[in-house]
């Protein structure tokens, strides 16, 4: 058995948790090395990586601040810290430690476009130039440029200078596609998935099969489950809750999707009359495995679970299901200038978008048929415009939540958010989100005429 108060030894069996995923294990013996040797740079990194991994934002950024401290040359540990100091809501620290790593021309388009994601606003004059002469040079990884592209995009969107950044969206969306179908996730392939999935949901999951498989041996458990298509205020609507002393946000993961996978009604038959009871226990099992304290209410913002709120329902027939719902052509535009981090291959494609966001309202308007009243639709619209009134309703009368003003203050929650709305959840709300399509528009008419009826009242 290692020695505890060998560093090394202890340091190698860290290393190998990591590797074989048990990252509590490897969390604690990170800690004990550096408590016994705090000069070891490696173990503050590796001691962030994990705490990030793990979701603790805050840990993360103590521990890379740790590793940067003791060497100011760690450009990883310093990317990293940014990155951490950004989901905690500390967006003017993590720009100042993106401008010192963008200093390094190795790594200055990574860090240009990862701060000008962050803060379009801050971006100087020479480093918006920097990123338009990095996006055209030749020795610019794919990847890279995408990134730029995208990032470009935005500095110039915060500029107002409407058609320099529509163009350059539109370059990064198409390299975007393009690296998609070569990956093997084409966004054609995609998109028939999506469409098998809906016309399932449709022929399958109806009327008549709730009234078959209703049962009283369900979950007594009452999560609440944000759902939506991305870009439509739903981190808002998680922070505000998140706010309250008796919920916590668990953010996005594919819990539900995991513990469903070839499971009823998907696959297999049912285990037995508590089925569904026992895949909501699987689920908050596997919420426990992500952090979550097992009594505070569960809040899920894992936007795609719109696919599964029919077997929400049999699972938890307690729980509130709330659809963020932003006017269609702005949450269509916003993904358009989006780079995600993974999944949403449909979304590189203006016309596609509309295809995509007609197929899920579709879904929506069957749950409304099928399982009338088991969701609340919550506009960001109505939200912008009557926060507190909106926010007390959303609190009580649909979360059934006593009410706590630290929801009205939901911008100063520590907590971490990773998805493009950090910095914008970091400001109390604002209407500058509304109507962002407008000055595009005469660019925007694949996504309009895709859009359909949606589009209708947004001439």
């Amino acid at each position: 058995m290692a020695a505890p108060d060998d560093p090394r030894a202890l340091y190698s069996l860290a290393i190998i948790n990591i590797r074989q995923g048990r990252l509590e294990d490897a969390a604690t013996q990170l800690e004990q090395v550096v408590r016994i040797d705090p000069t070891l740079i490696a173990a503050h990194h590796n001691l962030g990586y994990v705490q990030q991994r793990l979701g603790r934002w805050a840990e993360a950024a103590a521990a890379y601040g740790q590793a940067v401290t003791g060497d100011p040359n760690a450009a990883a540990s310093r990317l990293n810290l940014a990155i951490a100091l950004a989901a905690t809501g500390r967006i003017g620290e993590a720009v100042d430690h993106y401008r010192v790593v963008a200093a390094d021309p190795a790594r200055r388009a990574d860090a240009l476009s990862r701060l000008a994601l962050l803060a379009p606003g801050q971006v100087t004059n020479k480093e918006c130039d920097d990123l338009g002469h990095l996006a055209r040079a030749t020795d610019v990884g794919e990847d890279a440029r995408i990134g730029l592209l995208f990032a470009l995009g935005a500095v110039l969107d915060a500029r107002a200078a409407s058609d320099a950044a529509f163009e350059a969206y539109a370059r990064g969306n198409h390299l975007k596609r393009q690296a998609l179908a070569r990956s093997g996730a084409d966004p054609a392939i995609v998109d028939r998935q999506n469409d098998r999935a809906a016309k399932f949901i449709r022929t399958r999951l109806n009327t008549d099969f709730f009234a078959q498989q209703w049962t009283p041996n369900a979950s007594t458990a009452a999560p609440i489950f944000i759902v939506g298509f991305p870009r439509s205020g739903s981190t808002l609507i998680e922070q505000v809750l998140a706010s309250h002393p008796r919920a916590q946000g668990m953010g996005e993961s594919p819990a539900l999707t995991d513990v469903l996978t070839d499971r009823f009604p998907y696959a297999a038959a049912p285990s037995g009359a508590g089925h569904f009871r026992d895949l909501a226990e699987a689920y908050l099992a596997a919420q426990k495995a992500r952090g979550w304290d097992g009594r505070s209410r569960l809040v899920d913002k894992t936007l795609e679970n719109y696919l599964h709120i029919g077997v929400i329902a049999l699972m938890f027939p307690r729980a509130v299901i709330l659809h963020s719902l932003r006017e269609p052509a702005d949450t269509g535009f916003a993904c358009f200038r989006q780079l995600f981090v993974t999944g949403n291959e449909t979304l590189y494609d203006l016309a596609q978008i509309g295809d995509e966001y007609r197929r899920y309202r579709g879904i929506m308007t069957h749950w409304d048929a099928a399982l009338p009243g088991s969701v609340t639709a919550v506009e960001h619209e109505a939200l912008v415009a009557d926060p507190a009134g909106r926010i007390r309703w959303l609190v009580t009368e649909v979360c059934d939540l006593s009410w706590d003003p630290a929801c009205l203050r939901f911008d100063q929650l520590a907590r971490g958010v990773t998805t493009a709305s950090a910095a914008q959840v970091r400001r109390p709300i604002f209407k500058t989100s509304l109507g962002r399509w407008r000055p595009y528009a005469h660019h925007l008419a694949p996504l309009l005429d895709a859009l359909g009826p949606f589009a209708a009242n947004e001439a």
